[in-house]
C-alpha cells in the first residue's frame, strides 16, 4: 500500500477535579488498527464516559468494558462482512453493532459484578456500571460512527478546517442528562448516532483527513464551539502518547476539570485499493446535527484565551507548538492588515481569486506567489495560507480556511434516523 496511515492513538486522563475528591478516572478510550483476512486495514476509535456518581458507582468498569466490548464486536463484523460492502456496514453500525455491544457489555458487567466481594447477596443491576460510548470506524473507502451518549465527533480537513459532525441531540428540560448503556433497550438508542460516510473520488486520490472523537470533557472546556474545533486540530496534531496526555491534563486543570478522553484517527493518503464493483450507497440521509446544552462561557475558561495571556507556562506551550503562526514579509502583513481593517470585504476579495486556490490545490507551487509578493501582496497572503497558519487576524483567518474548504469536491453521505435518546441523569 502507498498511503501513509498515521497509527490511530487514544489518551484518557482524570479530571482535575476528581483527582481533588479522591475519585477514580471514569473515561476510558481505545484507537486500534484492525484487518480483514486479505489484509485491508480498519481503524477503530472509541471513546466511553462513566456517570460517576452514587448510582453508578462502578461507572469506571462500565465505561472500560464498553471500549473492549466495542472491540470485539467489530471484530466479529469484521470476519463477516467485507469493508466493499457499504450497505452492510451501514446496516451494522445502526443495528447489528449496538446490539452486540450492549449484549457483550451487560454480560461483562454481569460477570464482573459476580466476581465482586461486596455483591454477595445483592442483585446485579447494569444500573452500577452505567456510561456513555462513542464509536468511529474509518476504512479504506468510507468512515462511519454510532454510540450513544454526550460524545462529539469533529472532521478536521487537509488545512485543519474542523466541522462539529456528530452531537447529542438537545434536551432542554433533561440538564445535564445523556443516554447510557444501562438503560432498558439501549441498543436502539445508537441509531440516531449512526451514520456511514463514503470517500469522495478527490479524498480517494490522496486528500489528508482526520476524526477526533472526544468525550464531553473536551468541549466543556471550551468558552465556544469555534475554540473547540481549534483545539481538536491541536491535538490531532500531537503524536507523542506522553505529550498528549500532559495536554490532556492542561485541559482539564484550565477548563472543565472532568475526565477528558480523545481518540484519532487520520488517512495521510490513501492505500492502494483493489478494483471492485461499483456499489449503490443507501438511500437514506445523514442525522441533523442539533444543538444540545449549554457550554456555559462565562464559567468556563478556554485554552486559545489562556494562551493568548500568557497563562500557559512550561508544558502548557505544547497547544501551539506544533502551528506556530509563520510571519509575513512586510508586503504581505500590509496586505493582511489591509484586509482585516474591512473583514465585511475580506469574502468578496478572495472569491475573485478563486482561480489562484485552485491552482495551489492542484499543486502549484506556491513560492512564485510569494516571491512576486510586491505586485500582487493578495495572492502572496493566499500562497502563505497555503503553507502555513498565518500570524493575522480571526476573519481573514476564518475566510481563508473557508476557501480552501470549499475548493474542494465535497462528499456523498449515508446515514439513519432513530428514536430520541432517553435521559438518563449525571453530575
Amino acid at each position: 500500500m502507498s498511503g501513509r496511515w498515521r497509527e490511530p492513538r487514544s489518551c484518557s486522563v482524570i479530571g482535575a477535579a476528581h483527582r481533588r475528591r479522591g475519585q477514580p478516572c471514569q473515561d476510558a478510550s481505545l484507537a486500534a488498527r484492525l484487518h480483514t483476512s486479505e489484509g485491508e486495514p480498519l481503524q477503530l476509535m472509541a471513546v466511553a464516559d462513566g456517570h460517576g456518581n452514587r448510582r453508578h458507582w462502578l461507572s469506571q468498569v462500565g465505561s472500560a468494558l464498553a471500549c473492549s466490548e466495542a472491540e470485539a464486536a467489530v471484530q466479529a463484523a469484521l470476519a463477516q462482512t467485507p469493508l466493499t460492502d457499504l450497505t452492510g456496514w451501514h446496516q451494522l453500525l445502526c443495528h447489528e453493532l449496538p446490539a452486540a455491544i450492549v449484549q457483550g457489555w451487560l454480560a461483562a458487567t454481569a460477570a464482573d459484578w459476580a466476581e465482586r466481594a461486596e455483591a454477595a447477596g445483592q442483585a446485579y443491576s447494569s444500573e452500577a456500571y452505567g456510561c456513555t460510548l462513542g464509536l468511529v470506524l474509518m476504512a479504506p473507502r468510507w468512515w462511519g460512527h454510532t454510540g450513544l451518549g454526550d460524545w462529539d465527533l469533529v472532521r478536521l480537513d487537509a488545512a485543519g478546517l474542523g466541522t462539529l459532525i456528530s452531537e447529542e441531540a438537545c434536551d432542554a428540560t433533561a440538564g445535564e442528562a445523556t443516554a447510557s448503556l444501562c438503560l432498558p433497550r439501549a441498543e436502539a438508542l445508537f441509531a440516531e448516532r449512526s451514520s456511514l460516510q463514503a470517500l469522495a473520488a478527490v479524498e480517494l486520490e490522496g486528500t489528508d483527513l482526520a476524526l477526533v472523537l472526544s468525550s464531553d470533557g473536551v468541549r466543556k472546556s471550551c468558552a465556544t464551539d469555534a475554540d473547540f474545533l481549534q483545539l481538536c486540530a491541536q491535538l490531532c496534531a500531537i503524536n507523542d502518547p506522553a505529550e498528549l496526555s500532559a495536554g490532556l491534563e492542561q485541559i482539564t486543570c484550565q477548563g472543565s476539570g472532568d475526565d477528558v478522553s480523545v481518540a484519532v484517527g487520520q488517512w495521510q493518503g490513501i492505500p492502494d485499493l483493489p478494483e471492485v464493483e461499483p456499489q449503490a450507497a443507501p438511500d437514506l440521509q445523514p442525522s441533523p446535527i442539533t444543538r444540545r446544552r449549554s457550554l456555559r462561557p462565562s464559567s468556563v475558561a478556554t485554552l486559545a484565551t489562556l494562551t493568548a495571556l500568557g497563562l500557559l507556562s512550561g508544558s502548557g506551550w505544547w497547544l501551539w507548538r506544533h502551528r506556530q503562526p509563520a510571519a509575513l514579509p512586510a508586503p504581505v502583513a500590509a496586505e493582511s492588515a489591509r484586509q482585516c481593517a474591512k473583514p465585511d470585504h475580506i469574502r468578496a476579495n478572495l472569491n475573485q481569486r478563486r482561480p489562484q486556490f485552485q491552482q495551489l490545490l492542484s499543486g502549484s507551487p506556491a513560492e512564485p506567489l510569494l516571491a512576486a509578493a510586491d505586485r500582487d501582496p493578495l495572492g502572496a497572503l493566499i500562497a502563505a495560507s497555503r503553507l502555513g497558519q498565518l500570524d493575522t487576524c480571526s476573519a481573514l483567518q476564518r475566510e481563508l480556511a473557508l476557501q480552501w474548504r470549499d475548493g474542494r469536491m465535497p462528499s456523498g453521505s449515508v446515514g439513519s434516523h432513530g428514536p430520541a435518546p432517553v435521559p438518563h441523569s449525571q453530575p
